[in-house]
């Protein structure tokens, strides 16, 4: 037993002595008490196999519930099919003192969480933007969760941030950026735009909040609605937001834009800056972001270009012509947990100068405990290129499946996402009473049918039709609506999704089109 000899020491009398060494023989005691229950923390070898082997079990029968065809997709909370509408649901179970075994907690999981809404790793699943989740990032989570690497700062892991930048130099390879970039792993485009539009505004010669009012950004009528988020959580809620409208093809107007730029300038506003997109959420188009490109440049405006959702579509041929310019904007964002397939809360953000990411994530002043002796600044740390500190190392999710698959096989599964979206829209566009609104770019088609019965308004029985497929439950698709008009709409994306999923859709939608017609005519 370690202990402190007190009684060589002349500054404490030998009452003291002996009442302050009780109070450590006590102390301790408690402790080794408090050391054995805090010791079932701490699994044994054979017990975390054993915990392991039971969720392996139970996720390899989720899994393969997404091949069965008696399968539903999708178990609303109001859903007749779902046996746990009128429960409490997982609430059920409260959290408690005591301890709960392993079956029943997957029990819980299984009833109140698996079985219930979207099951999102469904080949049918075509609505919003999907992801099906590529098992290997669970893996490459499993190693970070369970070695609890923290990735934030160089010298506590220099190899979890190695792994991080150089997965964000190959997407600047992939994007044209040049040397001198900077970028994070964000948990998603959300917290990506934050971190850009910080940035821009840090960036921003002269640009004081006093001036708020009168800074302008310029988007699209598509443009997602996180950039407004995102103004409003860097202090920017006060900028003005000019719609720019978009063309025949759903693309930014890039002469209506310079018009309303100039304009603004004339005006005594602040153009500070312009988003344009790759892959719009709506209808998947993209901006012509080369021309936007010359604006940004002429006006000194930040271009910041949306690629949430086509960005990893640059790994394509076919498509790689429609980035073009992208190398010139100032920030760009991806997200891995759409085109990669990887889980949802991975997003990146790259900005061309890196320097001004680095600035506007350290300006502030920095914690006293920070410090660390023989500290490396070979690699940039991620924890001074974003708002987060205390992180997920989120590298591995990402690293591990491109390294166990290689990207020609992420490159094939996107092809055939285009080919499957353009396969969809030659049979629909072709059946009676249905309008598509265009040829997809990317994997996304928008139609609806334009003959409802005598009496109902196209939109309302559009939204009925979306209803009827999605209560069929072998595929579970979106909508948008656009300049008032209701459409139904496919996103192709999730790697499991194969010509069969697109062919089980158009039947449903030809089984729900005609038992809605039958039944407001009988």
């Amino acid at each position: 037993m370690w202990y402190f000899d007190m009684q060589t020491s002349t500054q404490f009398s030998s009452e003291e002595v002996k009442k302050s060494t009780q109070e450590v023989k006590n102390l301790r005691e408690k402790l080794l008490d408090l050391r054995e229950k805090t010791g079932r923390l701490d699994l044994t070898e054979s017990r975390r196999k054993e915990l392991l082997n039971g969720v392996s079990d139970f996720a390899d029968k989720a899994l393969g519930k997404l091949q069965g065809s008696k399968t539903r997709i999708y178990t609303g909370a109001g859903d007749a099919n779902n046996n746990n509408a009128d429960s409490k649901g997982i609430r059920s179970s409260p959290i408690q003192d005591e301890p709960l075994d392993l079956d029943d907690i997957l029990d819980l999981y299984g009833t109140h969480v698996e079985s219930r809404g979207l099951r999102a790793g469904h080949g049918g699943h075509m609505a919003y933007v999907p992801n099906n989740g590529v098992f290997p990032s669970a893996l490459g989570d499993f190693l970070a969760d369970t070695l609890c690497t923290y990735a934030g700062r160089a010298y506590e892991s220099p190899g979890g941030v190695e792994m991080d930048n150089m997965l964000l130099e190959w997407l600047a390879g992939v994007f044209g950026y040049p040397k001198g970039f900077r970028g994070n792993l964000t948990s998603g485009g959300s917290a990506a735009t934050v971190i850009a539009m910080a940035t821009a505004r840090d960036s921003r010669k002269g640009l004081r909040a006093r001036d708020f009012h009168r800074v302008v950004v310029y988007v699209s009528e598509l443009t997602h609605h996180c950039m407004r988020k995102a103004l409003h959580t860097i202090g920017l809620g006060e900028a003005i937001v000019r719609e720019i409208p978009v063309d025949s093809r759903w693309k930014m107007d890039v002469q209506t834009l310079e018009t309303t730029v100039e304009k603004d300038a004339q005006n005594g506003l602040i153009p500070f800056a312009v988003v344009a997109t790759v892959g719009t959420t709506d209808v998947g188009s993209a901006d012509p972001v080369d021309a936007i490109a010359d604006v940004a440049e002429r006006y000194g405006l930040w271009l910041h270009v949306d690629a949430a959702y086509g960005g990893f579509f640059a790994l394509c041929e076919d498509t790689r012509p429609l980035f073009r310019g992208v190398e010139r904007s100032d920030s760009i964002i991806v997200d891995p947990h759409k085109g990669l397939n990887v889980p949802y809360g991975s997003g990146v953000v790259l900005v061309r100068n890196g320097p001004n990411l680095h600035l506007s994530n350290t300006a502030h002043k920095q914690g006293g405990y920070l410090y660390h002796p023989g500290s490396d600044d070979t690699e940039l740390s991620p924890c001074d290129l974003s708002f987060e500190l205390s992180t997920h190392f989120r590298g591995p999710r990402m690293w591990f499946p491109l390294k166990l698959f290689g990207v020609e096989a992420f490159r094939s599964m996107l092809t055939e996402k285009l080919q499957l979206a353009t396969y969809f829209y030659n049979i629909i566009k072709d059946v009676p009473g249905f309008e598509v609104l265009q040829a997809p770019e990317l994997s996304v088609v928008a139609f609806r049918y334009t003959e409802p019965p005598s009496g109902m308004d196209a939109n309302s029985f559009n939204k009925l039709l979306l209803e009827e497929m999605i209560q069929e439950g072998g595929v579970y698709l979106s909508s948008t609506t656009l300049k008032g008009t209701f459409y139904l709409r496919i996103c192709v994306l999730g790697f499991r999704t194969h010509v069969e999923h697109v062919e089980l859709c158009l039947e449903i939608l030809q089984k729900s089109l005609r038992k809605l017609k039958t039944g407001m005519l009988s």
